[in-house]
């Protein structure tokens, strides 16, 4: 069963979405759930080079602007983050916000802030989490420079 724990991130949330170790988190998702217009929970998934969080009550993240999640944050501004991992299982609710409709030199992507409103955690004594969900990217150049621009342009965003 889930508690809740607050309106802030934790310390370690905090560190883990900071993007001051990134390198730790590549290949990790983070699952995003939105609320479409029939009212159903969407799912969605992004990089740890795409969410940055600002500080314990503000998180970045870009998501692309045509996309299904997209169209529903700026519909709703309702968002759930799972962010879950060996050892570590968090669901966090909070309002999204438009900042940029494209990023400067990456045209198909939104910049979206999120207020942190609720923040849950669930972990079984008796039901370990042994792993979040992984992905591996191709081996291509031209892949791996717009996840650093993409990274590099969220982690810049001022507060």
């Amino acid at each position: 069963m889930s508690q809740f724990l607050g309106s802030t991130l934790t310390e370690e949330l905090l560190k883990r979405l900071s993007g001051d170790d990134i390198a730790s988190q590549t290949g990790k998702a983070i699952l995003v759930v939105s609320v479409d217009d029939h009212g159903w929970a969407h799912p969605a998934m992004l990089s740890y080079h795409e969410v940055v969080a600002k500080d314990r009550s503000r998180i970045d993240l870009t998501i692309g602007k045509t996309s299904t999640t997209a169209k529903n944050l700026k519909r709703t501004g309702k968002i759930t983050l799972l962010i879950t991992d060996a050892g570590l299982n968090y669901y966090l609710k909070g309002t999204a916000n438009e900042l940029r409709d494209a990023l400067e030199g990456i045209p198909f992507m939104s910049l979206f802030r999120v207020e942190v409103e609720q923040l849950l955690e669930d972990q079984e004594p008796d039901a370990l989490i042994t792993s979040g969900v992984t992905f591996s990217r191709p081996e291509k150049q031209e892949v791996g420079v717009i996840v650093q621009r993409i990274f590099q342009s969220v982690k810049k965003e001022p507060l």
